[in-house]
């Protein structure tokens, strides 16, 4: 675990902590409800491999950079055509579920970060209605019509990427739209799980655990904000990001798409 900053440089050996503007507001949300310590990438890569992971626990065993083989903005290395093995959201649609990617800024290629999308990646998915723009989320959730699975990837700004800008501005954005969750209808039913997908460069002192050749990647947090959380709770057990897949998975009474899904434990351990 040694060498961050002969490649990465001093950002890497920086860190937060409660004196950081911003950090007490995480630390609220975690001292309320439940956090994951022993949380990794499911890859020791950056996007789109993680995301890919967190719906199909599958990046068709390529590790690298890549963007997307489908528009919008997929201006540098591409995929070499669109991937076809299935993915949670063929699972949630074969049982009459419904899901959605929320994107802020889809479209806009100066602020939206194509590789970050997984579905885009996805002959089935690419174009689907299910992929929105993030600002059909507020009418979605008022209007009775959110998913059963959503997930949403905030623009770059809001990102907390080490040295992209003030991370405020991502814990900001972060906090209004849990407590714009909590002051709707379906937070009696709801769980806000709330990740990183890459360490972004940063040190951490616990070597990550390789469970098969892609993976783990270093230690990200990990928050799931939910009535049905563990009250300022801290879970040590192993998870990853396929540890949501194999959450979304068993709450909806869908299978493992591979063996790569069965490696990864669940989320039980924060749930009461």
């Amino acid at each position: 675990m040694d060498k961050y900053a002969f490649f990465n440089g001093v950002t890497s050996m920086g860190h937060y902590d409660s004196t950081s503007p911003g950090i007490s507001t995480l630390w609220s949300w975690a001292q309320q409800f439940a956090l994951g310590d022993n949380f990794f990438p499911s890859v020791m890569s950056d996007a789109p491999t993680n995301q890919l992971y967190l719906m199909a626990a599958d990046d068709n065993n390529n590790p690298g950079l890549l963007q997307p083989f489908f528009p919008p903005c997929n201006t540098e290395v591409k995929a070499t055509a669109g991937y076809t093995f299935q993915h949670v959201g063929d699972q949630l649609t074969a049982k009459g579920l419904t899901w959605s990617w929320y994107a802020e800024n889809l479209n806009n290629c100066s602020l939206y970060v194509p590789q970050e999308n997984p579905f885009q990646f996805f002959t089935d998915a690419h174009n689907s209605t299910s992929v929105k723009d993030f600002s059909s989320f507020a009418t979605d959730l008022t209007s009775g019509n959110l998913p059963a699975v959503s997930y949403i990837q905030p623009a770059p700004a809001h990102s907390m990427h080490p040295g992209a800008g003030p991370i405020t501005d991502g814990i900001t954005w972060l906090d209004g739209f849990i407590k714009q969750i909590q002051a709707s209808p379906v937070w009696a039913n709801a769980a806000i799980i709330v990740i990183w997908d890459s360490s972004g460069g940063w040190w951490d002192h616990v070597p990550p655990p390789q469970i098969d050749a892609q993976g783990f990647g270093p230690r990200v947090p990990m928050l799931v904000i939910s009535p049905f959380a563990k009250k300022n709770y801290i879970s040590h057990v192993q998870m990853d990001d396929v540890s949501i897949l194999k959450f979304i998975q068993g709450t909806f009474g869908l299978s493992p798409l591979n063996a790569r899904n069965q490696l990864s434990s669940d989320l039980s351990d924060v749930f009461q």
